[in-house]
């Protein structure tokens, strides 16, 4: 390092506290701005990226695969041949969990009453790892592999027909031939999940009892995939419809849920909205404290000049003062900001009191938002705010450069 620029960065750390409380005042607002940023971009980031990554929590796929026409009608005679065998057929990333449904509506009865259902028949072994509620076992226990007449119900339905494990509980669907069928099953188990909604209304068999009850051979209605990465979904979804063909439809759940998209999109939308509008006053806040601070020294900086001091020396001396505000600010809000993310990422934050989950248009979303901790978001947050103060600090050092000595020595 030059003298010359050891002798600015001093000179400029010792200017800045010459008056320390514009100093503190100045690097305190720019610290919180960076602050605001760097959570409140965590913040919405987390509640984007939680939604996506809970979508097992509402037994939804990152991709869906169906029979072409089975939603518009969600007639059960339109249905896909066997599909065990379909996840050697398809090229799914690594760490890729498929799983084969059958559906239906139906009503669920026992001798308290009777609420409306959907049915899943299901993969005992394999279901967990598509919804992640069937992990969360609050009584009972799950059905095993073989179990044909075990029924998993959830806690809500459990309360209001007043079922517990062992009770009977009777399914009565419309079968593929339009005819009426129905069978007697014992609750295994009751399910905890956050939606209300899957709590009340879900009923899972096994696959087995479901072909049986819907009259169906060797067949399913929705192939789910689940898979580490919920952002490449997309791009699987348009490969597998490519590779199924016409008779097949491969859904992501941007398109099973398109409002989540909305979400994301939305979300991005404040967060730059919000950067922008910190930033902005940040910068009108670092111009007045540096051109406030230049100009009351006018007089100054012109005896500097009248002694032969070059504007360049001038120059380089009001830049390492914003060198030093900008260091201290960026550190200090960099840190906080950090910190207040990281420790969110674990905790959450519950905008919902009493509560597990609400509803946004058909999604389930947790009410316990994580932030999003992305030390390179911070990086990139910091070095906008760092290098925004550098520049705004050349204004006021320009100015002062460019007034002759004699006439800086007349200011007052």
């Amino acid at each position: 390092m030059s003298t010359a620029l050891t002798s600015a960065l001093a000179l400029g750390w010792r200017n800045i506290w010459r008056n320390r409380r514009r100093t503190v005042i100045s690097m305190s607002a720019i610290g919180v701005g960076l602050v605001l940023v760097i959570f409140y971009s965590g913040l919405v980031g987390g509640m984007a990226q939680d939604a996506k990554n809970q979508l097992d929590s509402a037994g939804i796929g990152h991709v869906e695969i169906f029979a072409r026409g089975f939603r518009d009608k969600r007639d059960v005679a339109v249905a896909m041949e066997d599909a065990s065998g379909w996840r050697e057929k398809l090229r799914l990333p690594p760490g890729a969990q498929v799983g084969a449904r059958v559906l239906a509506r139906g009503l669920a009865t026992s001798a308290r009453g009777n609420e409306p259902v959907s049915v899943l028949g299901v993969e005992w072994d394999n279901e967990p790892k598509l919804s992640a509620h069937l992990q969360h076992i609050s009584a009972g226990a799950l059905p095993a592999p073989d179990d044909v007449h075990g029924v998993l119900i959830g806690e809500q339905l459990a309360e209001r027909l007043a079922l517990q494990v062992g009770a009977k509980l009777r399914l009565m669907v419309q079968r593929a031939d339009a005819e009426m069928g129905a069978d007697l099953f014992r609750v295994r188990g009751v399910f905890h999940s956050i939606s209300p909604a899957i709590a009340q209304r879900q009923v899972y068999v096994s696959k087995a009892a479901a072909r049986e009850l819907l009259g169906l051979s060797e067949a399913s209605h929705q192939l789910v995939v689940q898979i580490d990465d919920p952002d490449a979904a997309d791009a699987l979804a348009k490969e597998l419809n490519t590779a199924l063909g016409a008779r097949f439809e491969a859904l992501s759940w941007g398109e099973l849920l398109p409002v989540l998209k909305r979400l994301e999109a939305y979300t991005g939308s404040i967060t730059l909205a919000l950067a922008t509008f910190v930033y902005f006053l940040v910068g009108l806040g670092i111009l007045n404290t540096m051109l406030m601070s230049v100009l009351e020294r006018t007089r100054e900086f012109g005896v500097l000049m009248a002694l032969g001091t070059r504007p360049s020396r001038v120059l380089h001396l009001v830049l390492a003062e914003s060198f030093w505000i900008a260091t201290l600010s960026a550190a200090g809000g960099a840190l906080t900001g950090g910190l207040l993310a990281w420790y969110f990422s674990h905790a959450g934050i519950n905008f919902v009191p009493g509560t597990e989950s609400y509803q946004f248009e058909g999604a389930t979303i947790s009410s316990l938002i994580k932030t999003r901790f992305s030390p390179a978001e911070i990086a990139r947050a910091t070095a906008f705010v760092y290098v925004m103060t550098l520049i705004v600090g050349l204004y006021p050092a320009s100015r002062i450069t460019r007034l002759l000595p004699a006439e800086a020595l007349r200011k007052t």
